[in-house]
Parts: C-alpha cells; structure tokens; sequence
C-alpha cells in the first residue's frame, strides 16, 4: 500500500470519526464538518500552517497541550486566554484571529460574549465543551461546531484546518 493510499484510508477513518461525535440528527453541524474535514490539506506539520488561532482554555494542561499541537501544525496561537476577560481583551484588540477554539465555561463564566464577538467579526469557532448541550450551542450558535471534550489534538486541527482552509 503506498503513502497516498494510506493517507487516503486515514482521511475517511477521520471522516467517519468525526461524523461520530457530532450531533447524531444529522443536523447543520454535521454537515459544517464534514465540509470542514473536506476542506482539510496539507501535511502533517504544515495545515495550520500561518493561521492565527485563538485559545481560550481555563484548563493549563489542556490549554497547553492545544497550544503545543497547533504550534506543531504551524499556527501563530493567540492567548491562551484562561479567562472570559481576557478572551474578550484579545478579540477587542483587533488582533488576528483566523478561528478560535472555545471552552464554554472558563473559569465559572460563559464564553458566549466572545463567541459573538467573533461571530460579528466572521471569524468561525469551534466550541470546546465537557458540559453544554450540543443543542443550546446549536441554537444559539446555528451553524457552529461544537466537540465534546475530551477531544483529541488532531481532530481538533482537522476541523481547523478545514475552517480556515
């Protein structure tokens, strides 16, 4: 089996991962991902490559380790933001931001402002969540993705990678 196949085999096993923890119904959001796994190229190292992602993560570890695989992918990280405050400084500042990864609930507050903070600048988010309903998000969010933690690094930047692609 040469490289190209092997790649091929792991792109579809993504796929079909990805279409797993994403809202079963079939929904918007399932569609959004798999456009978003569609839209995903480069190699390994490079598919972030040059994209300014937000982080905003209470959590150190994870933040960290999210921080540490985008970089390996060649993202700029902006943040990590561990708190609401400090996710809506970075956004207010008119920094660039290409997308962003957000937990739902930083630090015992809601991440909604800034989630509409980006959503008026056009800038996709994936919601990042161990707590909140898929449909809450759905409905106040239509069309934004949400992965229940614990979500691994790579799908993550599959999604990314497909977002800003």
């Amino acid at each position: 089996m040469s490289s190209k196949q092997r790649n091929r085999g792991m792109e579809s096993q993504v796929r079909e991962f990805a279409a797993s923890f994403l809202d079963p119904s079939g929904s918007q959001e399932r569609g959004r991902a798999a456009n978003a796994l569609s839209a995903s190229s480069g190699m390994a190292g490079e598919r972030l490559l040059g994209r300014h992602i937000l982080i905003v993560e209470d959590e150190a570890m994870l933040a960290l380790e999210l921080q540490f695989a985008f970089e390996d992918e060649g993202a700029v990280v902006v943040g990590p933001a561990s708190s609401l405050a400090s996710a809506l400084e970075i956004i207010a500042s008119g920094e660039a931001i290409d997308a962003a990864i957000l937990d739902v609930n930083v630090a015992g507050y809601e991440v909604f402002p800034a989630a509409h903070l980006l959503q008026a600048r056009g800038t996709p988010f994936i919601f990042h969540t161990g707590h909140a309903s898929r449909g809450e998000l759905e409905s106040l969010f239509p069309g934004a993705l949400t992965c229940i933690k614990p979500t691994k690094s790579e799908q993550l930047i599959l999604l990314l990678s497909g977002l800003t692609g």
